[in-house]
């Protein structure tokens, strides 16, 4: 036998469960567990996890309780309201996304001169990679080049940063 366990007191919002589930009530024990089926699926870090539980909840305007049921109910398999899955993944997506940096925030610009030189280095490691795709010390010094950039422009995306890069050093 199944019956409609209502999600909020919204109109035919209703989720079908088995009655003996009906019974359960969502505890405090089911959001540590929530959590840490956050933590293992995200990968997240324990108090990001719990931001991002947090965050889905106030979305789909459940409590928390209810949202982390949910969220054990998924990992066994079980069907959930769809607005409490598309809450989650976009919590989920919100927590992965880094904060766009503004283009024309201020920040601190290193010397044209040490970007001059991390876009050379830059530019000599990936002809020295294209030549040796299969050398792993090649392939590390690439990496390390465009680290290098990213910490210099202060931008999280290599793409970016080299783009800064060689747009900081022509102009």
């Amino acid at each position: 036998m199944t019956t409609s366990v209502p999600l909020t007191g919204g109109r035919g919002a209703g989720h079908r469960v088995p009655a003996a589930a009906a019974t359960h009530v969502p505890s405090d024990r089911a959001v540590l567990r929530a959590v840490s089926t956050l933590m293992a699926t995200t990968p997240a870090p324990a108090r990001e996890a719990e931001r991002i539980l947090s965050a889905a909840a106030a979305g789909a305007g459940l409590p928390e309780t209810v949202l982390a049921a949910a969220v054990l109910d998924a990992s066994r398999g079980i069907p959930v309201p769809v607005r409490a899955e598309r809450s989650l993944r976009r919590a989920v997506h919100s927590a992965r996304t880094p904060a766009p940096v503004p283009s024309g925030s201020p920040h601190l610009m290193p010397l044209r001169e040490d970007a001059e030189k991390a876009l050379g280095r830059f530019f000599e490691t990936r002809l020295r990679l294209t030549a040796a795709p299969a050398d792993p010390e090649a392939r590390r010094a690439f990496e390390d080049s465009l680290f290098t950039l990213c910490i210099l422009m202060g931008r999280p995306c290599a793409a970016d940063a080299l783009h800064e890069a060689v747009q900081y050093v022509e102009g």
